[in-house]
């Protein structure tokens, strides 16, 4: 059935963006990097002098930068590989590659480019960082069918901030073909990431071929999987782009597609049917039964032959205990054991698969819940709670990375991941100062339990804290008072940017969560908490957060329109994690954004234009002749850019009521298509 003109929209907004000067179109920005004053033009054949690379991933990158050549002047351009002769583009690697190297974490990823009258050097440390240069190549050049390829003079000295720079594509509660897989490598490889985490499994299906226990994907996949040799292909795949890979097998909650092959290795043993809804569901493996283990062992010796990296991610998040509160076997442990609650019941569990893992050769990773006192330092956490939870593992002397804030299945501006730091710079705030006010508020959701606020004004600080975070310095439209009864306060959160409206004399407001807006109570405190802010971290401290990710979970995405969810914003958050923090420019940002937008579109090959034009293109009648076809698709083209879909994870939220918040809903609406936010009116 075709959708009707009368489209809901459900957000109009009229943001406002400075104009400036066109900076360079690099995204990331170069550590160092100085202009020249020249232009080196080349013609209809480049010559080009690789050493270092071996042979397998020279034929590779010499194949892709001849295509993407090709796509930025418009016509073939003929690369000829030289040795004694000049070349035209030098590319020299000092660590040289003999066989394939497999990316691993703290690889080399430096590199130098010079681009003069004498032509374009690129000189690196690895060949990791050599591809790094030659994205930066690629950015730099122009050209079209009338005009040689061209590239400004410039001297570029260059390396990452960060060492851990990724993202997790959720192929589970939607089924991400391999094409569309390698599709996502090619952007990130542009973006200079190197980490594909890859969402293999969860309630709604296991994704992945298991050759020792075949019922995963005989009962629990709707045939919707990869192949093992689909598996190794992308690993070598990314591998050749400098990024590795790190599998995601989630125990011992998110299980419901374990429980459908293999329900005797539950808590709770009954007869399972694959889950459809999304959510959090109660189904978790038997941590007391000996048959648990064995099958997690068997599994990852065949996991691990897959999957080179050093990183293995279990998941362990959202871990409801009901379905172990109440088996007999696990009381009985408790009682052994001297287990108190559901963590230490899974902190068990994990220092147990900690050490399968362990024997294997690979490193434990998992979300914020896997962290514990009790586990060995040789862990990784990846949190999802926020700057709050990453500092308290890194102070306890673990390795963590960041994905709050850049969570990018949530429509969210690109100038709020920019603003998203894993080491952010600590405001000094001073908690002597004299109490002026103090305020709870309530944030009700359309879903899930409500947000419980307090807003606490010491001297000139206004600070606020959101559920069980700590407090943060905010700011505010004006000085508040014992008297003031109107103000506004504005912070970054998980959520997104927050603009909360506090109106004293009526006891009520609102808070815009990005562009969606939310009520909320408030009540006066007579007896408030203590004040608690996070501290700033060690030097050592800070070595240990590693990086971030950003994360594309698939309720609400599809194949046709997970490039519209992820491109281009994803390059803000590969600058944040590539360059200097230093760079904070929105602005700036925003004009380099709109030139990656199209570069990654006209040739990396990324088709978050396209999606867009085919989504919009399929709400069309087929009544319609040619012409007026063409006349709707370009009204519904200009209505994309003066609207935008709600931020947050209202849409999500308002599905759930609908009854449309499971796998089988479609995602074929005008706001599937849409881009995240508008520049234009």
């Amino acid at each position: 059935m075709k959708m009707p003109f009368s489209i809901i929209l459900f957000s109009i907004l009229l943001p406002i963006f400075a104009v400036a000067a066109a900076p360079l179109p690099l995204m990331p920005m170069p550590k160092q990097i100085e202009m020249g004053t020249g232009t080196l033009t080349l013609n209809s054949e480049v010559k080009i002098a690789v050493h270092g690379f071996g042979s397998q991933r020279k034929a590779f990158q010499l194949a892709r930068v001849a295509q993407y050549f090709e796509r930025i002047a418009g016509k073939p351009i003929a690369l000829r590989v030289v040795e004694g002769e000049k070349a035209d583009l030098t590319i020299r690697v000092k660590q040289a590659e003999t066989q394939l190297n497999m990316p691993q974490l703290g690889m080399p990823e430096d590199y130098t480019l010079n681009i003069d009258k004498n032509g374009i050097t690129l000189l690196a440390t690895s060949v990791f960082g050599a591809q790094h240069g030659i994205s930066s190549i690629l950015q730099l050049a122009t050209g079209d069918p009338l005009n040689p390829l061209s590239f400004p003079y410039t001297s570029i000295s260059d390396a990452p901030r960060f060492t851990w720079r990724g993202l997790l594509i959720d192929s589970v509660r939607h089924f991400m073909p391999i094409a569309t897989i390698k599709r996502q490598l090619d952007g990130m490889a542009a973006a200079k990431l190197n980490v594909l985490h890859w969402h293999l499994t969860d309630d709604q299906g296991w994704r992945i071929e298991s050759k020792v226990f075949p019922k995963l994907t005989k009962m629990a996949s709707d045939g919707l999987y990869y192949r093992q040799s689909e598996v190794k292909e992308v690993i070598e795949y990314a591998s050749l782009l400098g990024i590795r890979v790190v599998p995601e097998f989630g125990m011992p909650g998110h299980a419901s597609a374990i429980a459908v092959a293999y329900p005797k290795l539950m808590a709770k043993v009954k007869s399972y049917e694959m889950e459809r809804h999304w959510g959090v569901f109660k189904p978790l493996l038997n941590i007391a039964n000996p048959e648990v283990y064995v099958f997690i062992d068997n599994l990852l010796a065949e996991m691990v032959s897959l999957f080179p990296d050093s990183y293995l991610h279990i998941g362990g998040d959202e871990v409801e205990p009901a379905h172990w509160l109440e088996n007999s076997e696990i009381q009985a442990m408790m009682l052994q054991h001297q287990l108190k609650n559901g963590h230490d019941l899974q902190n068990y569990f994990n220092i147990r698969v900690q050490k399968l893992i362990a024997k294997y050769q690979r490193t434990m990773m998992g979300w914020d819940e896997i962290f514990h006192p009790a586990l060995p330092k040789d862990i990784l956490v990846q949190s999802w709670r926020g700057h709050d939870s990453l500092n308290t593992v890194a102070k306890a002397g673990y390795a963590g990375i960041l994905s709050t804030g850049f969570y990018i299945d949530q429509p969210q501006y690109s100038s709020f991941h920019y603003r998203n730091d894993p080491l952010p710079e600590k405001p000094q705030i001073n908690l002597t100062q004299p109490r002026v006010m103090s305020l709870a508020f309530t944030v009700p959701r359309l879903k899930g339990s409500a947000i419980e606020g307090e807003l606490v004004v010491l001297g000139e600080q206004v600070l606020l804290k959101l559920n069980s975070n700590l407090h943060q310095l905010v700011k505010t439209d004006k000085p508040i008072t014992h008297e003031t009864q109107q103000f506004i306060a504005t912070m970054d959160s998980w959520m997104g940017p927050l603009q909360f409206e506090f109106n004293r004399t009526i006891n009520s407001g609102a808070v815009m969560i990005g562009n969606s807006r939310y009520p909320l109570t408030i009540a006066s405190i007579s007896n408030p908490a203590p004040v608690n802010v996070s501290a700033s971290l060690s030097r050592d401290n800070h070595a240990l957060i590693l990086g971030g990710e950003a994360t594309i979970w698939s309720e609400m995405v599809t194949e046709h329109n997970l490039d519209v969810r992820i491109w281009p914003r994803l390059f803000v958050i590969a600058e944040r994690l590539w360059s200097a923090q230093s760079f904070t420019d929105s602005d700036a940002m925003y004009l380099r954004l709109e030139h990656i937008s199209d570069f990654s579109h006209r040739v990396i090959g990324l088709k978050h234009k396209v999606q867009q034009r085919l989504g919009f293109n399929s709400l069309i009648s087929t009544t319609l002749g040619e012409s007026e076809r063409i006349k709707t698709l370009e009204l519904l083209t200009h209505i994309a850019q003066i609207v935008e879909p709600s931020h947050y994870y209202t849409r999500h939220h308002i599905k759930f009521l609908q009854d449309e918040y499971h796998q089988r809903a479609p995602l074929n609406r005008f706001v599937d298509y849409l881009g995240v936010e508008s520049r234009q009116v």
